[in-house]
């Protein structure tokens, strides 16, 4: 029967092993079932292993280093690297993308918000001034069906300020 052990950020799946005791031994033997190169020299792009500008980059860093970089600065270089991260040359949201949330599917989730919102307003005694924040508003599709929804609504239009956080 598997047992699942986690230590730290290591996971390893082992038969009928004990739980491991450090993050050592759950890096060894995660190794022993997905072995992880120790250099970068194996990683190329194209038919004819030709290096990526990405992969340079980062054995550069490396090397200026001196020694290893941490998971979160690779993964960071990976995804948001000028010189080729994973996002920085594509549109990762909508149905062609990586993410895919309600206000991308249909408009209607933004228009009841926004009733919501007006609803919720007119209950608070319509103040002069309501702060609308968005956290994380992506291209602002949630923020632009919530206003075209409420646009009829001239005072509650408004007395909005709208404030979108990335």
């Amino acid at each position: 029967r598997a047992a699942r052990t986690w230590c730290g950020a290591w996971h390893a799946v082992a038969l009928s092993q004990p739980a491991c005791q450090s993050w050592q031994h759950a890096r060894a033997w995660s190794q022993t079932l997905h072995p992880v190169p120790r250099t970068l020299s194996g990683f190329a792009s194209g038919e004819n292993s030709q290096v990526s500008p990405l992969l340079r980059h980062v054995q550069a860093k490396i090397q200026m280093r001196g020694g290893p970089i941490t998971l979160a600065e690779f993964m960071q270089e990976a995804l948001t690297s000028p010189q080729g991260g994973f996002y920085m040359h594509r549109d990762v949201f909508g149905r062609g993308g990586d993410f895919i949330t309600s206000p991308e599917i249909s408009q209607m989730f933004g228009e009841m918000v926004g009733v919501w919102c007006a609803h919720t307003w007119q209950q608070m005694g319509r103040p002069a001034q309501l702060a609308l924040v968005e956290l994380g508003p992506g291209r602002g599709t949630l923020m632009a069906d919530l206003l075209r929804a409420t646009r009829k609504m001239k005072a509650f239009s408004s007395a909005l300020e709208l404030h979108l956080v990335e």
